[in-house]
């Protein structure tokens, strides 16, 4: 029989065992431990007991862990509070066997039941920022890309429970080592007109932020004109950790990219980006991850041309609440 509870804090040590269970895949870290769900996730300021659902088989005596779900909330439009409108389904996973799909199908309704009546409307499976309260640094990369398309176990049950795909996320890496920035004409006249401005350790931009990613070495890259010192664009990068500790050389991960409209198309962001790699590399920097939304061609193009590859894929999906 399998009984259905509410996190308690003695299930630290059979979530572990739930993760270190699952298939193995870019993506998601593999060697989890009790230090860093207390980092990540129970140590959240908005981290609900009740949202993260437990499966447990129960054989005469013997209780043994087969599944769970996390369940929380995205932002506020300025970030700085929860919007309990909106549901982020952040994490399902349920040990391989025979009953696998009825324990996901369980745990994933009772996850939508716990959002509902908190009053969201819609629930996303899977995180994409903003809607990203937990395991960054545990799952995705540089950011969260929705669900992983390897996550072949929570994107069947995501199918069966009506989600719907809403986007797809590309995810994008470029090894450094003899990184160059690209010379030509349009590049060569950007260098003379603006130049970059490299923060270590910013402030955090947002509460939502600090919950986030406060807790992370950053960099932050900022493109001037020259001219009127008027800032013309802005991307940062984090520590990947712990994920990126088995890619065996440094990692950083890309997030927050912006240019503003009525800038783009004119070379700036692969200029801002370029120097920003190129900054990164001379500091030990070996790799680098991006993510964006596969509508984005712009963006697309942007990290193809200075030589990031496509590693990976998430979806993007979401359900309305009754």
């Amino acid at each position: 029989m399998i009984e259905y509870r509410s996190f308690l804090n003695t299930d630290s040590p059979w979530i572990v065992d739930i993760w270190r269970q699952q298939p193995v895949f870019r993506g998601q870290i593999s060697c989890v431990n009790r230090t860093l769900l207390d980092h990540q996730v129970f140590g959240k300021p908005y981290f609900d007991a009740r949202g993260l659902i437990m499966a447990i088989m129960r054989e005469g005596d013997n209780l043994i862990p087969v599944g769970f779900v996390h369940a929380g909330f995205a932002a506020t439009s300025d970030l700085s509070d929860l919007d309990h409108r909106t549901g982020v389904v952040s994490i399902l996973k349920v040990v391989p066997g025979a009953w696998q799909d009825e324990v996901a199908d369980q745990l994933l309704s009772l996850a939508l039941e716990y959002l509902g009546q908190a009053g969201a409307t819609r629930a996303h499976l899977g995180s994409q920022f903003p809607f990203a309260p937990f395991y960054m640094g545990l799952y995705g990369g540089s950011q969260l890309p929705g669900l992983l398309v390897d996550d072949q176990m929570a994107l069947d049950a995501a199918r069966r429970g009506g989600f719907e795909v809403d986007d797809k996320i590309v995810v994008m890496e470029r090894r450094l080592a003899g990184f160059r920035t690209i010379v030509d004409r349009e590049q060569m006249s950007l260098r003379r007109r603006y130049q970059i401005n490299a923060v270590a350790d910013p402030m955090e931009t947002s509460w939502w932020e600090s919950c986030t990613l406060g807790m992370a070495e950053r960099d932050r890259f900022s493109v001037y004109d020259k001219a009127n010192q008027n800032v013309c664009g802005s991307v940062q990068f984090w520590d990947m950790q712990p994920l990126a500790s088995g890619y065996g050389v440094m990692a950083r991960g890309m997030h927050d990219l912006n240019v503003p409209e009525e800038l783009r198309r004119g070379g700036i962001a692969t200029f801002l980006v370029g120097e920003s790699l190129r900054h990164l590399m001379q500091q030990g920097v070996g790799l680098v991850e991006a993510q964006t939304r596969e509508s984005d061609q712009p963006a697309i193009g942007v990290f193809r041309k200075l030589g990031f590859e496509e590693v990976g894929k998430g979806l993007l999906m979401s359900k309305p609440l009754d």
